[in-house]
């Protein structure tokens, strides 16, 4: 009797035998399987703020006392003696009139009137007081002394009239000078040498002592919008430079025409440097939250329900919905959902999910 065993009986004993080695050389600990790495996060520990609403608007700005020069009485430029830029201070002469040297010759005829008529003066009141010291004697007739009276009274309004007449010749000359009103810096002249002065202005002239900006802001930021509020402009010219102001006047209605609402800003410290006719944007602080949560904008995880952080609590990340209130330039308030001293995510967190280990690296 044969020993050979059947070939199907070993093949199926080798397979087995394999297939159990496999099993047993590609399992791994149940724990194992299951452990995942920490995920590299950065975080910050939440501190406290502050973050204000902001209004832009373009604007050019105009000195707060601003004024173009007209001549008094025409004549002909005879000299411009400022440049335009120039600082100048209140009764500077910027620009002389050939009405200057007719200015002279009437005042010097208004004086020699004076003169005359003061002389007639002094001839009639000796003259009335002496036929009054004679009309006493019984040497003068009341007649006589009556016409004596009269010529005093007559010669003393010449005099009046001399004077009036001195008065306007001063006044003349004094126009035949074009001076500055107000200390300030001169803008544009327009005044030629050899050009009439008539109907046109002469020089331009702004107040140095401050700057104003009149600009129109939407109508959504209207009931935050009141004097006192703070703003600052910035300036491309003076490579983005920026100055502190106040709003000095806002609007409580929405100009109909442009559909935006009226405001006007005051700079007082430019240093000098912010001048009147410069071009740059005005941002109004509608309002202001301090000692509050803000976060950068980048942090939030936007969901179908509104917003969510990531923080870290013994090492594992929590998800939390929050709520936020105003935003600028890139921050955000969070109003609830967050509070001061918590480990908030700040790269990586979009990565996380709720319950996951985390390592914290450098930002």
């Amino acid at each position: 009797m044969s020993s050979k065993k059947p070939v199907g009986i070993v093949l199926a004993v080798v397979f087995v035998v394999a297939a159990a080695s496999m099993v047993l050389c590609g399992r791994r600990p149940e724990s194992q399987s299951e452990e995942r790495p920490p995920v590299r996060v950065s975080a910050e520990v939440v501190q406290p703020g502050e973050i204000s609403s902001v209004a832009y608007a373009s604007a050019r700005v105009e000195g707060i006392e601003e004024a173009l020069i007209y001549a008094m009485t025409p004549g002909k430029v005879e000299e411009v003696m400022v440049s335009e830029g120039d600082s100048v201070t209140a009764g500077e002469r910027l620009v002389r009139l050939n009405t200057d040297q007719q200015a002279s010759a009437g005042t010097a005829s208004a004086v020699a009137s004076i003169g005359a008529a003061q002389a007639n003066v002094d001839n009639a009141e000796s003259n009335y007081q002496r036929l009054q010291s004679l009309y006493e004697a019984g040497g003068a007739s009341a007649q006589q002394v009556e016409s004596a009276g009269a010529a005093l009274e007559a010669a003393q309004a010449q005099l009046s009239q001399a004077r009036a007449g001195y008065a306007q010749a001063r006044t003349a000359r004094e126009n035949s000078w074009i001076t500055a009103p107000f200390d300030g810096r001169i803008g544009r002249i327009w005044a030629r040498e050899g050009n009439s002065s008539a109907n046109t202005p002469l020089v331009s002239i702004s107040s140095n002592s401050a700057i104003v900006a009149r600009i129109l802001l939407p109508e959504e930021d209207l009931l935050k919008l009141s004097p006192g509020l703070p703003a600052y402009i910035t300036v491309g010219a003076l490579d983005n430079e920026s100055f502190p102001g106040i709003v000095t006047s806002a609007s409580g209605t929405v100009d109909r025409t442009s559909g935006l609402v009226p405001v006007e800003v005051r700079f007082d410290e430019t240093r000098g440097r912010l001048r009147p006719g410069m071009a740059g944007r005005v941002a109004v602080l509608t309002e202001t939250r301090e000692n509050t949560v803000v976060v950068e904008e980048s942090v939030l995880r936007r969901t179908q329900r509104g917003f969510q952080v990531a923080v870290i609590e013994n090492g594992v990340a929590v998800i939390r919905d929050v709520e936020v209130g105003i935003s600028s330039d890139g921050s955000v308030e969070v109003t609830g959902g967050l509070s001061f001293g918590d480990s908030l995510v700040v790269r990586g967190q979009s990565m996380l999910q709720d319950g996951a280990k985390v390592e914290v690296v450098e930002r």
